[in-house]
């Protein structure tokens, strides 16, 4: 039986319209491994010195045809035979396309020399940078003048680190090709404690062995500080200096007491400290780290100290913390804070590569 017998006639008129208008308006799809072989077939066209064809030759796979390594390496073919052919404006401004696709692109120690020569003169870092970062602390207090109601001949002071953390945003610019600053926001909380050992316990019913201190503070910082890069590939390395501000936003204490080492301590009530601190905390920050380049930003993992600058005790408020002093026995000593802190995070980088001046 004839073909036309078995389809009704309007669905062949159907499926020919179709195939009209599948030929006409589909986009040319290039086998990725057609493409891999341009790459190849390219590569060898430019140890030859046969230039003059090899950006038409790519031309067709640069959309969708490579894959992200093989498209870096069609741009760099193309950029080198423009090069090489004395036509430095299409030069360039295939340059301009490659940075402004592959922003993070870092000088490989394989890449031709004229090809380095032209992106250097290019500007390749971020405009500006914009992130989160987040990780935990350790709080070290540092004694300026210790206080005790007992005799301090006869008390051994100890103080100790506490775990925290920190969470904020940061905004990042560079102000040279190695050199950026960073305007952070964030909020941390801090522990630390005190402790003051008799050495010599007195008889009787004050013969007490310790006094401990421990505090939890929580505080809103603004740290601006430079940093200073050492490139190493995509992994760059940084020290930081700077200053930092904070305001204490919550500040709380607890006491306690023991009569003998094997025994319990006996713990007073938690009391708001936020009248006997100062409410500005200022800082000196060191810091170093690394931020490696992924696509569109930065992953960044970072050690850094904040030294404590003033005294956090409001020294004229001491005496009035009767309950602390008459039941647990502890008194303030004038102390800053010294932050220790580890932190990861990530920035989002924002590129606008421009030709840059010659000098």
């Amino acid at each position: 039986m004839p073909f036309n017998h078995l389809v009704k006639p309007g669905l062949i008129t159907k499926l020919s319209l179709l195939m009209i208008v599948l030929f006409f308006f589909s986009p040319p799809v290039y086998n990725q491994d057609d493409c891999g072989s341009k790459i190849q077939e390219a590569q060898k066209f430019y140890d030859q010195g046969m230039i003059e064809d090899i950006p038409k030759m790519l031309a067709p796979c640069m959309a969708d045809g490579f894959t992200r390594i093989q498209r870096i390496e069609a741009y760099k073919l193309i950029v080198l035979s423009y090069l090489f052919d004395d036509n430095q404006f299409e030069a360039e401004k295939t340059m301009l396309e490659f940075l402004k696709k592959f922003p993070e692109y870092e000088i490989m120690p394989n890449d031709p020399v004229e090809f380095v020569y032209l992106f250097e003169s290019y500007r390749t870092t971020s405009v500006f940078s914009f992130g989160f970062t987040g990780g935990f602390n350790l709080s070290d207090p540092r004694l300026m003048v210790p206080y005790s109601v007992f005799d301090m001949s006869n008390v051994s002071l100890k103080n100790s680190m506490k775990t925290g953390f920190q969470m904020g945003i940061g905004l990042g610019r560079y102000i040279s090709r190695k050199m950026f600053f960073n305007l952070e926001f964030s909020f941390a909380e801090n522990r630390y404690s005190f402790t003051d050992k008799i050495i010599v316990p007195l008889p009787g019913n004050d013969g007490i062995n310790s006094v401990s201190y421990s505090e939890r503070l929580y505080k809103a910082e603004i740290p601006l500080s430079i940093a200073y890069e050492f490139n190493a590939k995509k992994v760059h390395y940084f020290i930081r200096t700077g200053f930092s501000v904070a305001r204490i936003t919550g500040v709380s204490g607890v006491a306690s007491r023991k009569y003998a080492e094997e025994m319990p301590a006996i713990t007073g009530e938690t009391m708001d400290m936020q009248d006997y601190r100062n409410s500005m905390l200022y800082g000196a920050v060191i810091g170093s780290g690394i931020r490696y380049k992924v696509p569109r930003g930065v992953i960044t993992v970072e050690f850094r100290a904040n030294i404590g600058l003033n005294n956090m005790v409001i020294p004229e408020n001491r005496f009035n913390l009767q309950q602390q002093i008459f039941k647990s026995y502890y008194m303030d000593d004038d102390f800053s804070l010294n932050v220790f802190s580890l932190s990861a995070g990530y920035y989002f980088s924002f590129y606008r590569p421009k030709k840059q001046a010659d000098k």
